[in-house]
């Protein structure tokens, strides 16, 4: 048995924690070394943008960064574009909306990350979410999607696109509130 003092929150953890019955001792920091980052956490705060019904639309009002340690999130574009080459969960979540009165007539959309492009082959790979509801619309819908990504930690990046389908064949919403539509990432570490 082995006992543990009390560590204080800026007291830090150095040397080698010894283990018993002949196991390895665990150096201190990350078992399989490294840093979960480039990270970054990007959200539309008090801005929306208008999403053309029945064509991919790339989203570009991420307007307020949150978290970006390395500089790798340009709120320009929409896109993360990693400089250290690894293994990254990347997520994003969107509440799609008709806007106006109509409370019925979304019945389609979805939400896709991309690597590297959006359409034919010009993208190495995405993830996506759809949610239909064309037997029973709604006004509007939380999406969100999220996978794994090798980046190569130069050139490679991931950006969000959204796609919305209405029975009237009108325009839709992405709605800017900073806890309805966001986008982030961090490096994996360990794979």
């Amino acid at each position: 048995i082995m006992a543990i003092s009390k560590v204080g929150l800026t007291t830090a953890v150095t040397g080698t924690l010894p283990i018993a019955n002949g196991g390895t001792n665990l150096t201190s920091g990350f078992v399989n070394g490294g840093v979960q980052t480039p990270a970054f956490e990007a959200k539309m705060t008090g801005v929306s943008t208008a999403i053309t019904e029945g064509a991919l639309t790339t989203l570009t009002v991420y307007n307020s960064e949150d978290l970006d340690t390395d500089n790798c999130f340009d709120p320009s574009t929409g896109k993360f574009t990693p400089t250290t080459a690894g293994k990254y969960f990347i997520e994003a979540t969107v509440l799609v909306d008709r806007g106006g009165s109509t409370m019925s007539d979304v019945y389609m959309a979805y939400l896709q990350i991309f690597k590297n492009g959006s359409s034919g082959s010009s993208y190495s790979k995405r993830t996506m979410f759809q949610h239909d509801m064309r037997n029973n619309g709604g006004r509007g819908f939380q999406l969100k999607a999220s996978g794994i990504f090798d980046m190569n930690g130069t050139d490679d990046y991931v950006y969000t696109g959204v796609y919305l389908n209405t029975a009237s064949n009108n325009d839709g919403t992405v709605n800017g509130e900073s806890n309805y539509s966001w986008f982030r990432g961090f490096k994996l570490i360990g794979v």
